[in-house]
Formats: C-alpha cells, sequence, structure tokens
C-alpha cells in the first residue's frame, strides 16, 4: 500500500502532461495530501505496532523490523513538513513552550513502548525470571510514563492546580514545570531508568529478546538528559 501510493504520486508529478491534470499537491487546497499522509502514519502505526510485537515477524527478519519503523518515522516527518507548508500544527509548535517539553514528550512515548512490548511478552514468555522481567518492565513504563503526562499536561495548562498562570492555585505552584520540582523528577526518572536500564537489558531478561523494549529503555535515559536543561529555581522558559 505505502509503496504503491507514492509511486503514483511520483508518475503523476514526473509525466507534465498528467501533473498539469492532476496535480496531487493541489486537489482539495492541498488537503488530499495531509489526508494520505495521516492515513500512511495511523497504516504505519498499526503495521509496526504489530510487526514488532513479542513473537511477530520482526524478529526473524531485521530488516523488516528498521524499515517499519523507519517508515513509521518518515510518515510522520512528512506529516509535520506538510504541516509547515501549509501553516496548521506541527510538532515544533507542539513543543515549544519550554526547553524541557520535547524531551518529556521523547520520555513519554519512550515509556508507552517499554510497557506496550513488556505486557505483550508476558502471553509468551515460560520461565519465571521471563515474567518476573516482564512485570519489571511494565512498571518501569507505566511510572515514567504518568510522570512525563504530568509535566506534558502542566505545559498545556490542563492541570489547574498546579499550572503557572492560574489564578487561586498560588500554593501549589512550586508543583508546576521550570522549576526545582522538575528538576529533582527529572533526576528521579533518570536514576529509575539507570536502574531499569541495568535489569533489562542485561544477560538472560527480556530485553535480550525483544529489542523495542530495550531500545525504547535505553531511549528514554538518553532523552531524559536533557530536561534538567534550563531549569532554574523559578521561573522557565516559555
Amino acid at each position: 500500500v505505502t509503496f504503491l501510493t507514492p509511486l503514483f504520486i511520483l508518475f503523476f508529478d514526473f509525466v507534465s502532461c498528467l501533473r498539469n491534470k492532476f496535480d496531487f499537491a493541489t486537489l482539495w487546497d492541498g488537503k488530499l495530501e495531509g489526508y494520505t499522509l495521516l492515513v500512511h502514519v495511523l497504516w504505519w502505526t498499526f503495521g509496526t505496532a504489530f510487526m514488532t510485537k513479542a513473537g511477530g515477524i520482526a524478529y526473524e527478519a531485521l530488516n523488516v523490523y528498521f524499515s517499519s519503523w523507519a517508515s513509521l518515522f518518515s510518515s510522520i516527518h512528512l506529516l509535520d513538513l506538510w504541516g509547515g507548508e501549509k501553516d496548521v500544527l506541527t510538532i515544533r509548535e507542539l513543543t515549544r513552550l519550554s526547553i524541557t517539553l520535547p524531551a518529556w514528550w521523547a520520555v513519554f512515548w519512550s515509556s508507552i513502548v517499554t510497557f506496550a512490548s513488556a505486557a505483550d511478552a508476558i502471553r509468551i514468555v515460560q520461565t519465571p525470571s521471563a515474567k518476573k522481567s516482564c512485570e519489571f518492565a511494565v512498571a518501569v513504563g507505566v511510572i515514567s510514563a504518568i510522570v512525563s503526562a504530568f509535566f506534558i499536561l502542566q505545559h498545556y495548562e490542563f492541570l489547574t492546580c498546579c499550572c503557572r498562570c492560574c489564578e487561586g492555585f498560588e500554593t501549589m505552584k512550586w508543583l508546576s514545570y521550570g522549576g526545582w520540582f522538575e528538576l529533582a523528577c527529572s533526576l528521579l526518572v533518570n536514576l529509575w531508568f539507570i536502574i531499569g536500564v541495568d535489569q533489562l537489558t542485561s544477560a538472560g531478561q527480556i530485553s535480550s529478546t525483544i529489542t523495542g523494549e530495550g531500545k525504547s529503555a535505553f531511549g528514554i535515559l538518553w532523552d531524559d538528559d536533557g530536561d534538567d536543561e534550563g531549569v532554574d529555581g523559578g521561573d522557565g522558559d516559555e
């Protein structure tokens, strides 16, 4: 599907006589291209989840594993480029509220991959030690996802009890992003994932066989290092 669609678009783009009659970039004021890219993102989200699940085909052929993730990220990137061209919401606009917000988003999605991979792997593990490893990976993913989601929601002022700009909650603003509380949580998440990476990627543990889980665990540890930047005792960047 994702091979034939770009092939069809490129064919009409290269042949000038066809391009004059069917310009994909201008149909429906360019919305058709956006809808197509959105479908590709959703298609590869489900496709990547299915092919890279525990025991999936991606672990029998690593080229399938890497090409699946590459196709998903490429689709997301193309949709983001289209959004910038059409002045629609882009990733940069979504994450520009502070210097730490992009890292919290990275931690959140990596945590979801860790949690989902481990939860899926529980159904196929056969030894008690492997099951304990899966359960620990689930705990690692859930806890880090909750912490990152807390700060993400704060940035968008969904949590009115402790947002920086909300009136009537001055005593709770120390929980907001950009201060010492965020720095402390970032350090705790780093420590949590140092322990998690050590446990989950050691010999005989579940990340030795569930590649997505191991890479996402390392990804969270690496991305969370950026949360310490630009944090001071009071106000943060907005």
